[in-house]
């Protein structure tokens, strides 16, 4: 174990339905925020709320515009009335008419709740861009104070800013941290397009600590990188236990197949016995040379035992 990474506890992260989700409103200065702040850092005041919840404020702000107009109409119809029977009359006509307004009302509020926040990142997208880069500038000046809480901004902005900087920013904080089986990583969403050691150093951890958090995307990036990647030390294991992640799933032997025969020959006994089975078990598939070589190790190894 390296003696200069820190043993740390990840604040937990809060998946949400939409990334949207993510984002808070100051309802005093309108600034936006992806990070769990109490106060505004713009104006710090304690009005920092979720943007649905500014959106349903927004809807009812709305609706009870709607209302107070129909309420005075219905004032006005009293007020003018030439006698109490007209005056009783306007008042009944006019309630009559503010019920369905108020049964419309409530009928359609979720659909202008979605009016209302889809005009708030229409008319306000600077202003998202702007605060969620106060997030990531306050992020980054962090890191000398606390590597982990740098970490955990960095991870809720991702959430809402896709690009490579923040997410190689991420894998350089998670590679100076003892990483366990326990903690909630993730790879996909951190996958850059470049060719970044970082990057590969990160993958080889996750082979270690939860194959099951090795997917396509990550077997693609190996395999279009893997030239650069042998010529790094220890590139070769690295690359042997992304194969090994492989076997896991016969989908993923099929698609990779020419991936996994190239490191094959260091695999374990177990999981040439695993490919020796999916390969028979599916003689349709194009396996390639890969079924060649596994059917040569299995009966070499039958033959030894």
């Amino acid at each position: 174990m390296n003696s200069s990474k820190q043993a740390v506890q990840f604040r937990p992260f809060t998946r949400t339905e939409h990334a949207f989700q993510k984002l808070r409103i100051c309802r005093r200065c309108g600034q936006f925020t992806a990070l769990w702040e109490e106060k505004c850092t713009s104006c710090d005041r304690d009005t920092l709320i979720p943007v649905e919840q500014y959106a349903k404020l927004s809807a009812r702000r709305y609706f009870r515009k709607d209302l107070a107009v129909g309420i005075m109409l219905l004032a006005a119809a009293v007020f003018f009335g030439h006698s109490t029977q007209q005056m009783l009359l306007g008042g009944i006509v006019g309630a009559l008419l503010l019920l369905p307004l108020v049964l419309l009302q409530q009928r359609i509020y979720p659909h202008e709740k979605r009016r209302q926040l889809i005009r708030l990142f229409r008319g306000r997208i600077t202003q998202i861009h702007e605060g969620l880069n106060v997030n990531h500038k306050n992020a980054v000046a962090l890191r000398q104070m606390s590597e982990r809480v740098s970490y955990e901004m960095l991870r809720e902005i991702a959430v809402l800013i896709h690009n490579d900087r923040i997410r190689l920013q991420q894998v350089a904080l998670l590679q100076s941290f003892v990483l366990r089986k326990d903690m909630e990583l993730t790879l996909d969403p951190l996958l850059i397009k470049s060719f970044e050691p970082l990057m590969v150093r990160y993958i080889g951890e996750i082979t270690r600590l939860n194959r099951e958090l090795i997917k396509d995307r990550t077997f693609r990036y190996v395999t279009f990188y893997e030239r650069r990647i042998l010529e790094m030390a220890g590139g070769e294991d690295i690359l042997v236990r992304v194969a090994n992640a492989a076997v896991r799933k016969k989908r993923y032997v099929v698609t990779h197949a020419a991936f996994i025969s190239r490191y094959v020959r260091k695999l374990p006994k177990e999981r040439v016995q695993r490919l020796y089975h999916i390969i028979q078990e599916n003689p349709l598939e194009p396996f390639g040379d890969l079924a060649d070589e596994v059917k040569i190790m299995y009966l070499m190894e039958q033959y030894k035992s």
